[in-house]
């Protein structure tokens, strides 16, 4: 059975993400990870790119590279989880296929 996935959009649910979960570094895309039994079988994501990125245009290319990394590796990820994926400016410059394998290796440590 496919695990439903849904955006996380409250400000709340990111700190507490960030407060209580696992952070993960990356070359091109950083994780924070938290494992919570409330969730009912599905999988929160959270995306992340601050202005150190770029202007708009270069952030919104970087949310929605990661919101495809999402929908190819996180959906088989662990359920009742939240994963928040915090792009780098590298993002924009890195091979997709590379971003793929990298966020595979991140999220199965």
């Amino acid at each position: 059975m496919a695990q439903s996935l849904f955006t996380i959009k409250k400000r709340s649910t990111f700190v507490m993400i960030r407060d209580e979960g696992k952070f993960i570094k990356g070359k091109n895309i950083n994780v924070q990870i938290l494992h919570n039994q409330k969730l009912e079988n599905s999988i929160g994501v959270g995306y992340t790119a601050s202005k150190k990125i770029g202007n708009a245009v270069k952030r919104n290319k970087a949310k929605r590279i990661m919101r495809e990394l999402a929908r190819k590796i996180i959906i088989n990820g662990k359920i009742n989880s939240y994963y928040v994926l915090i792009a780098k400016s590298s993002i924009l410059k890195e091979k997709f296929d590379k971003l793929l394998l990298e966020l595979k290796e991140k999220i199965n440590d």
